[in-house]
């Protein structure tokens, strides 16, 4: 018997279209919030039925019915054309590290829809201008932008840091980044209505940006959201901090606010199909039939792209031997040869990457026992930030098993459980994605309304 099947396997004839969320919470309740304007309190699971009609307990939400399966849904996110939903402008910062590492920080920008104007016959915005403006903000040698992306100029870059008003920080998936339909839609929705300012922070290596260190990001790797966070709180000490994480990238969160405990800036956070326990989750990928030939491989190629445009950096010669004992606080990188990234072309799974790769790097004898003690399970019941979490039973990345226990022993995290919904997707029959409204709508409220 093989491992994974101690757990149940997500069913692809389970099919539905009308989805129903559910609220876990312990027999102790949830943690009390201070309303605005009033000596009243009220519990984050009330507050949520009372006020964010869209994730109440027992809410329902229509997604589209042609994508009546998670692993279409999830198919689907991944292999349509959404080149022309969630048009977010972003401008791109570097953002330079204590380690002297960087990564990006994509700044949505809605004041350049107006500078750069709306074409009606292409239904597209026109790129000539933009194409100028790319090209002469653009690094020498760094690589070409997604669409509706270019770096700032300084005096912009002055602009950004003038604004006050709440920030939403948003952290995406594996090998991902801001370009992403999901993290664009979530953009868009966040800043349309001017309450909030939004910044994608793209992890070391993703969104085209570049490895500057042999520092590769791993589920363990929170420094640089600690970072970026405080260096936002320091600018405006008064205002509220707000992050978001989406799959891989609520794993990274999760081990943040559980690292960081109640030294924390955030007032509130959110995650998006996280999936809590890693092992689980690896094995699931590479043992259940459905997530292996439809996903497990496209993870695996993309976290070697992401090594192999960053050889420069990261690789050393076939044969080296580590400076020092690799550890998690002290990685060392001396197998990124050559010869490995030919053996990682041919890799089906994130197991065969992180087995070569992420477990060796940071002192482990495997990837399962990295998986073990990387998986933000481990730190749920140390997060102090007021956390809503949204995770769907027929997510074939994640599966339908979640950490109900452990996550009830915690009255600041809010579980809300949804039967629907894919991995990252919740697709409608316009292609939005109700999870994305429903975070939008929760944060929104949660701003307006709690101290």
């Amino acid at each position: 018997m093989s491992e994974v099947s101690k757990w149940p396997a997500i069913n692809p004839f389970h099919w539905g279209y009308n989805g129903t969320v559910s609220h876990i919470v312990g027999e102790n309740g949830s943690l009390k919030l201070s309303l605005k304007d009033s000596k009243d309190q009220v519990e984050l699971d009330t507050f949520v039925n009372k006020y964010v009609p869209l994730l109440k307990n027992g809410a329902h939400f229509k997604l589209s019915p042609y994508l009546f399966t998670g692993i279409l849904q999830t198919l689907y996110l991944n292999a349509a054309d959404f080149s022309k939903k969630f048009p977010v402008f972003y401008g791109r910062e570097i953002v330079k590290f204590s380690d002297n590492g960087v990564c990006t920080a994509d700044w949505v920008m809605n004041s350049w829809k107006n500078e750069y104007k709306f074409n009606q016959k292409t239904t597209s915005f026109d790129t000539g201008k933009f194409g100028d403006d790319e090209k002469a903000t653009h690094p020498e040698g760094w690589p070409r932008l997604q669409p509706r992306t270019r770096y700032m100029t300084e005096d912009e870059l002055k602009e950004i840091k003038k604004v006050d008003l709440p920030l939403v920080v948003i952290c995406h998936g594996l090998a991902g980044g801001s370009h992403e339909p999901i993290i664009r839609s979530l953009a868009e929705n966040l800043s349309r209505n001017g309450k909030f300012q939004v910044v994608v922070l793209n992890t070391r290596g993703c969104a085209r940006s570049k490895i500057t260190t042999k520092n590769l990001f791993t589920a363990y790797h929170t420094m640089d959201i600690r970072e970026f966070l405080q260096r936002e709180k320091q600018k405006y000490p008064d205002r509220k901090l707000y992050a978001i994480g989406c799959s891989f990238g609520a794993t990274m969160l999760v081990n943040y606010l559980g690292e960081e405990g109640d030294k924390s800036p955030l007032s509130a956070a959110v995650t998006l199909c996280n999936p809590w326990d890693l092992l689980l989750s690896a094995i699931r990928m590479t043992e259940d039939w459905w997530s292996k030939n439809l996903f497990s491989k496209n993870i695996a190629q993309f976290l070697t792209r992401t090594v192999q445009v960053n050889m420069g950096e990261l690789g050393v010669p076939d044969g080296s031997v580590p400076d020092h004992p690799p550890t998690v606080e002290n990685p060392s990188y001396y197998n990124f040869t050559h010869e490995n990234l030919m053996k990682a072309k041919h890799f089906k799974s994130s197991l065969e990457f992180d087995e070569l790769y992420t477990a060796p790097s940071l002192g482990f004898s495997s990837a399962m026992e990295y998986y073990k003690a990387a998986s933000s399970i481990n730190r749920v019941d140390k997060i102090k930030v007021p956390t809503l979490i949204i995770n769907s039973r027929d997510d074939p990345v994640v599966g339908p098993d979640q950490p109900y226990s452990i996550v009830e022993k915690n009255p600041r995290v809010l579980y809300c459980r949804t039967d629907l919904g894919g991995h990252l997707a919740y697709l409608d029959n316009d292609n939005n994605s109700w999870a994305t409204r429903a975070i939008s709508e929760f944060l929104s409220k949660f701003d307006e309304l709690i101290v």
